[in-house]
């Protein structure tokens, strides 16, 4: 009897991903063309995901792809790339999306299918925000040893600002303070960020009437002040890094 071998769970997840891709994606696209439903027709396309919601699809010869490849010898700059002239394909992204999409990227190279995505919405708008919490923090760091109370409400700020920008990068707006920590209690007991992050937003709330308005004693220290400023440093950092949104120079 022959031996027989379990899945690669890998290998059956990237299967899955294929066939999920072109059954949402590009077969719809190939009947709104009423082209055949032949899956070989097709050799590149992007599908941009726009931001408001609703999606463009381009193929083959349509869809405009950068690349960063290892090529097989020298090649002169502007040499159109064809799998003659590259060894390997290292990355590869859509050329002139909106800045604000998402999109997925699929093309065919020595045979094979690749497929890469990035499901990450509005960086534009995440930039500012994120730069706004950087503004916030400084201001904090700068000030928390003389003036704990406006630090403390600075510190707030920036971090609601970082759950304000992982929502926007997901295409979920609000102006509420309790859906930003309802989001964030879900995502940390979620593992989806660290669970000190749901912590020092839900103590700087505490702190938020005493720090702002003066509203009741304050029972934070400065050496309580100056962790949180580490922590809240530690969430624009993850922020930046969750909605591919780095520090501009």
């Amino acid at each position: 009897m022959a031996e027989q071998h379990a899945p690669d769970p890998e290998q059956e997840f990237g299967v899955n991903v294929l066939e999920n891709f072109f059954v949402t994606w590009v077969e719809p696209e190939l009947a709104r063309r009423r082209l055949p439903a032949d899956r070989s027709f097709v050799w590149a396309a992007v599908v941009e995901l726009l931001p408001g919601g609703g999606s463009k699809t381009t193929l083959n010869s349509e869809a405009k792809i950068a690349a960063k490849a290892a090529p097989s010898a020298g090649i002169a700059p502007g040499t159109p790339l064809t799998e003659q002239n590259i060894e390997s394909l290292e990355s590869f992204q859509p050329a002139g999306v909106g800045a604000d999409s998402g999109w997925i990227v699929y093309v065919v190279f020595a045979g094979a299918p690749y497929l890469a995505f990035d499901f990450r919405y509005n960086k534009s708008r995440v930039g500012e925000l994120l730069d706004l919490a950087d503004d916030y923090i400084t201001t904090a760091r700068a000030s928390h040893a003389t003036a704990v109370r406006p630090a403390i409400d600075n510190l707030y700020s920036a971090a609601e600002l970082t759950v304000q920008a992982q929502m926007l990068g997901e295409s979920q707006k609000t102006t509420f303070h309790r859906v930003r920590a309802e989001w964030l209690k879900n995502a940390a007991d979620m593992a989806n960020v660290p669970p000190t992050h749901n912590d020092v937003l839900d103590r700087l709330h505490g702190q938020r009437a005493a720090a702002r308005y003066a509203d009741g004693p304050l029972h934070m220290t400065v050496t309580d002040v100056a962790e949180a400023l580490e922590a809240v440093t530690q969430m624009i950092d993850f922020a930046r890094q969750r909605t591919g949104v780095p520090r501009q120079d």
